[in-house]
C-alpha cells in the first residue's frame, strides 16, 4: 500500500477511536449525577481529610512554637540538639515513608490513616512529659515514623475519588490544613502559653497535651467517617456509586487494581521518570517543611516577645493558604503544572534572599514582608507535584 494512503487510513482510524472514546465518556457520564456525587464527596471526605492533615501538621510544627516558650532551656538542650531533633524526625520520615504508604495500600486508607494518626497523636502527647534531649528525641522519632506515609496515603486515597482535572484543587483544600496549622498553631500556642505550669510540667507542655489528645479523638472519629472505597460509600446511592466508578475508569483509561503487586511498585524505579520524580519530590519538600518548622523561629528574629512572635505567624500562613488554593485551582482549570510550580518557587527564593541579606531587627517591615514571600511560595509546589504524580 502507498505509505501516504496507509498514513491517512491510520490517522482516520485513530481519529475515529478518539471520537468513540469521547462519545463513550459523554454518553456514560450524567453530569447531574456527577455534580451531586462530587458534592457529597467534597462535603464528607474532603473536610475529614483536611481536619486530619491540619492536626498532622500541628503535631509536626508545634516543636517550633514550644522553642519560643523556652523548650530548649527547660530541657537543657545543647548547641545543635534542637536541629538534631528535627533531623531525627526527617530521617524516620524518609526511611519509613514507603513502609507506611505500602501499609495503606495493603490495609486500605480507612484503616491506615486513622491508625497512623492515633499513633502520632499519642507520641505528640507524650512529648509533654519530656525533661531531656533523650525524651524529646524518642517522641520525635515516633512522630516521624507514623507521620511519614500520611501525605502519600491521602493523595492515593483521593485519586480513587477524583479525576485528573479535579485532584490538584482537592489536594490543595486538604493540604491547606498544613498552612492553616501554621496560622492557628500560633494562636493556639499563644493561648496555651498563658497557662501557669504545675505538676512538674512546663508552660509549653500543655500545647503538646492539647494538640496530641485532639489528634487522637479525630483519628477515632475518622475511622467511622471515611469509607473504604466507592463501593462501600454509605453516603452514595447505587446509581451514584456506578457513576463514580465509571468516571474514574473512563478518565484513567485503564483497569484500576487495588491489590498490592510488588512488580508494579518496583517497575517505577526502572525508568528515568521515576528517579526524576524522586529528585523533584525531595526539592519540593524542603520549602513547606522549612516553613512548618521555622516560621515561628524566623519571626523571633524580628525581636518581638513570645506572645507577639506567635501571633505574627498567623498573617503569613493565612495569606499562603489563600495563594495555595488560587494557584491549585488555576492549575486544574488550565490543565498545566510546570509554570504553576515555578512561580511560587521564585517567590520563596526572593523571600529567603531578603532574609539572608537584610538586618531584620533594624528593618522589621522588610523582614516581615519577606516572611510572606517565603510562606506564599512554600506550599503550591508540593500540592501540584502530588497531583501531577498521582
Amino acid at each position: 500500500m502507498d505509505p501516504e494512503k496507509h498514513g491517512a487510513v491510520t490517522a482516520r482510524a485513530e481519529s475515529e477511536d478518539v471520537g468513540s472514546v469521547s462519545n463513550t465518556v459523554d454518553s456514560a457520564v450524567d453530569l447531574r449525577v456527577v455534580r451531586k456525587l462530587r458534592l457529597k464527596i467534597d462535603l464528607i471526605i474532603l473536610p475529614t481529610l483536611a481536619i486530619m492533615y491540619t492536626f498532622n501538621s500541628l503535631d509536626r510544627s508545634n516543636l517550633g512554637n514550644a522553642k519560643t516558650a523556652g523548650l530548649a532551656k527547660d530541657t537543657k538542650l545543647k548547641a545543635d540538639e534542637y536541629n538534631l531533633l528535627l533531623t531525627l524526625y526527617y530521617v524516620m520520615f524518609v526511611i519509613f515513608g514507603p513502609v507506611m504508604a505500602s501499609f495503606t495500600k495493603v490495609c486500605s486508607a480507612k484503616v491506615a490513616l486513622p491508625a497512623m494518626m492515633l499513633a502520632f497523636g499519642v507520641a505528640s502527647s507524650a512529648t509533654a512529659a519530656a525533661k531531656s534531649f533523650g525524651g524529646l528525641a524518642a517522641c520525635r522519632i515516633l512522630v516521624g515514623i507514623f507521620e511519614s506515609g500520611f501525605l502519600a496515603s491521602v493523595v492515593f486515597y483521593l485519586s480513587k475519588w477524583y479525576t485528573r482535572t479535579e485532584i490538584a484543587s482537592r489536594i490543595a483544600i486538604f493540604y491547606s490544613g498544613a498552612v492553616i496549622a501554621s496560622a492557628f498553631g500560633g494562636l493556639i500556642a499563644y493561648g496555651m502559653f498563658q497557662i501557669s505550669p504545675s505538676g512538674g510540667l512546663f508552660v509549653w507542655s500543655y500545647l503538646f497535651i492539647l494538640e496530641g489528645c485532639l489528634t487522637c479523638l479525630i483519628a477515632i472519629a475518622a475511622y467511622f467517617i471515611l469509607p473504604q472505597d466507592i463501593s462501600r460509600a454509605y453516603f452514595l446511592s447505587v446509581a451514584e456509586k456506578e457513576m463514580a466508578e465509571t468516571r474514574i475508569r473512563l478518565e484513567s483509561m485503564e483497569n484500576r487494581n487495588d491489590k498490592w503487586v510488588w512488580s508494579e511498585a518496583i517497575s517505577e524505579f526502572k525508568t528515568v521518570h521515576g528517579w526524576a520524580r524522586v529528585v523533584i519530590g525531595m526539592a519540593v519538600g524542603i520549602l513547606p517543611n522549612a516553613s512548618a518548622n521555622f516560621l515561628a523561629i524566623m519571626t523571633v528574629r524580628l525581636g518581638y516577645s513570645v506572645t507577639k512572635t506567635n501571633l505574627y505567624t498567623v498573617a503569613p500562613a493565612a495569606t499562603a493558604a489563600a495563594f495555595l488554593l488560587m494557584l491549585s485551582y488555576s492549575s486544574d482549570r488550565f490543565r498545566e503544572r510546570g509554570f504553576h510550580m515555578i512561580v511560587p518557587l521564585g517567590l520563596s527564593i526572593v523571600g529567603y534572599a531578603i532574609l539572608l541579606s537584610v538586618d531584620v531587627e533594624s528593618q522589621k517591615g522588610i523582614g516581615y514582608g519577606a516572611i510572606f514571600f517565603c510562606t506564599i511560595g512554600a506550599y503550591p509546589m508540593s500540592v501540584i507535584f502530588s497531583a501531577w504524580t498521582g
